[in-house]
């Protein structure tokens, strides 16, 4: 079984492909609204693709995942 990695994607990236300010960016992670940063090592943090992705295909009825959440 072929298994397909998640992809980091950077605050650049997600902020372009939202059309987000930084500040509305963190404002919707704080509410709950937006799939939160992941700390990948020191000083550095990055969104998953996948729950990217998921929040575009309905961001009004989005909703954090228990796993994710984890």
């Amino acid at each position: 079984m072929t298994r397909t990695l998640d992809r980091f994607i950077s605050e650049k990236d997600v902020l372009e492909v939202t059309s987000f300010s930084r500040s509305t960016l963190w404002r919707q992670i704080k509410r709950g609204r937006f799939p939160a940063s992941v700390v990948i090592s020191a000083g550095r943090v990055g969104w998953r693709q996948s729950a990217v992705q998921a929040w575009q295909n309905d961001p009004d009825n989005w909703q954090t995942s228990i796993t994710e959440a984890a």
